[in-house]
């Protein structure tokens, strides 16, 4: 199985402070972008700006996006908003982590949150996890390119090749719009800087792969 390079957690890590720079409660390919924007230093960097996508315009984009309700806007996170109800959730972490174990612990979040037929007794999220991550579909496709050129080591071009990628898959059966039959691709929905990618990517015909290949 392909593992991540050094460069490209750092772009995980800087897409995450992105997320907590918009007040966002969720990581989503928008800040994936802008993590490999704020990087500056790969092949992924470069394809972004030979598509006239910088960092300063990509985060007024999210912004605007932000203020028309397209994206979520700022919120405070469950700590603050339970510390205004005198409850530390810090502490209720440390001491449950203490009495059980950090694995423990783990464990059960996954089992109050795990998915079950009919969603039965399942638990959305709770404040003990980390904020949703809505790139999943995003790093599988990172992973399938990964398999298919043969790479063991994915870096910030792959992960640009998933995000993009993901733009370009249509929707699934129960995303479909007004129940018509065909689905709609995902560049067609504004998400930050991605659908405007997406639509550029579609138009022009390229591929990441060799921006990929070491």
């Amino acid at each position: 199985m392909a593992q991540r390079s050094q460069q490209a957690d750092r772009v995980l890590d800087l897409a995450r402070a992105e997320a907590e720079r918009f007040g966002h409660r969720y990581l989503g390919p928008e800040h994936l972008v802008l993590g490999m924007l704020r990087d500056g230093d790969s092949g992924a960097n470069r394809v972004l700006d030979a598509f006239g996508v910088d960092l300063p315009a990509a985060r007024a984009t999210l912004g605007r996006l932000a203020e028309r309700g397209v994206v979520p806007g700022p919120r405070p996170t469950d700590a603050e908003l339970l510390g205004s109800l005198g409850i530390d959730l810090d502490g209720i972490r440390r001491t449950t982590e203490q009495a059980f174990g950090h694995r423990a612990v783990g464990w059960a979040i996954r089992e109050a949150t795990r998915a079950r037929r009919r969603g039965v007794g399942r638990v959305p999220r709770t404040p003990l996890r980390e904020p949703p991550l809505l790139i999943s579909q995003a790093l599988y496709h990172v992973g399938e390119q990964a398999r298919t050129l043969g790479l063991w080591v994915i870096g910030p071009e792959l992960l640009l090749l998933g995000v993009v990628t993901d733009i370009q898959t249509p929707w699934p059966r129960c995303m479909r719009t007004g129940g018509r039959g065909g689905c709609m691709p995902r560049s067609a929905c504004p998400s930050a800087t991605g659908a405007r990618l997406g639509r550029c990517w579609s138009r022009s015909g390229l591929t990441l792969t060799s921006w990929v290949r070491p």
